[in-house]
């Protein structure tokens, strides 16, 4: 069986290599992400199980790799394979779920704290060699967090919210018995965005969710509210938000964006203050990325002894 892992799994390569020897299987894994998808198909032929993480798998590519039995996407998201042309071929697709909670929920805190307490200024007014005049912060404890989507990552930000003393207000398509029994009230979307100091975005991009922080529920923030999106940039409406950020009205903290980072030269967000910007780096750990690779390599292993498991195209 050729497996093929089409871009870096951003540990070193002897340790990756190391790791699906266990699945006795012909390995080959490309250094360098793929810069098209005649490249991605160049790189998966022949293969009979495709590892990647976050690089396109269009319909038209898996059209014409007739050996693929098998997509491991090393990542939560699965968006960028069209999981419709997997169906129609019966290529199964697995996902790596839950392996960077811990990592994305502490950012999350990294970056409210460091815009409550404007640390980046303060960092510069050190170097600068000045005082801490006009470097007030808030605390955190007693504010109202609002959190968008309460699956395993929504959850803990909920749990270190209760943690840092706050009240917190939950949206979700499924609510949590154990998270309401610790006090977490679910309200509707419109409500938890106009009480909430703070709102954090921890649901997945699909059809429906794709740009559901438009205009209409960025208005309902409250002046001075922090907007944190460390899923999926799609999930809020880029323009939307900026035309709110220039008025100077709310705080965005952004993981992810309309594009995967680096972000283009002139790129919109770049433009506005009132903001910080990580690139992509809420999963970016040495304990979840081996926890990534560890339920990868375990994906295929089951799918090779036909116990296919982390399937999302069932």
């Amino acid at each position: 069986m050729k497996v093929a892992i089409i871009e870096p799994l951003q540990l070193p390569k002897d340790f990756v290599m190391k790791k699906f020897q266990a699945l006795n299987c012909d390995v080959e894994l490309f250094d360098s992400k793929p810069v098209s998808q005649q490249e991605v198909f160049e790189r998966c032929k022949g293969a009979e199980i495709v590892v990647l993480v976050n690089t396109p798998l269009t319909a038209e590519t898996l059209e014409k790799l007739d050996d693929l039995k098998m997509v491991a996407v090393s990542f939560t998201g699965y968006d960028h394979v069209d999981i419709e042309k997997c169906k129609e071929k019966g290529i199964v697709v697995s996902n790596v779920p839950e392996y960077s909670t811990h990592s994305v929920a502490e950012l999350v805190f990294g970056m409210i704290i460091a815009a409550l307490r404007r640390l980046v200024e303060c960092d510069k007014a050190v170097r600068t060699l000045k005082g801490n005049e006009g470097l007030i912060g808030n605390e955190l404890f007693g504010k109202t967090m609002g959190v968008i989507g309460t699956g395993k990552i929504g959850q803990r930000v909920c749990e270190l919210a209760l943690a840092f003393g706050m009240e917190v207000l939950a949206y979700s398509r499924t609510e949590k018995e154990e998270l309401i029994k610790k006090g977490i009230r679910y309200v509707p979307l419109q409500e938890l965005l106009k009480r909430s100091d703070i709102v954090s975005i921890h649901v997945p991009l699909n059809k429906e969710t794709k740009g559901m922080i438009g205009e209409r529920e960025l208005a309902f923030l409250k002046d001075g509210a922090i907007i944190v999106n460390a899923a999926r940039g799609a999930i809020i409406d880029i323009e939307a938000l900026v035309k709110e950020l220039e008025r100077g009205r709310i705080f965005a903290c952004l993981d992810v964006f309309d594009v995967e980072p680096p972000l283009p030269e002139g790129h919109r967000i770049l433009k506005v203050g009132n903001t910080i910007l990580t690139p992509h780096v809420g999963y970016y750990t040495k304990e979840a990325l081996e926890r990534r690779l560890d339920v990868t390599i375990e994906n295929i292993k089951a799918f090779l002894e036909g116990k296919p498991r982390n399937i999302v195209n069932l």
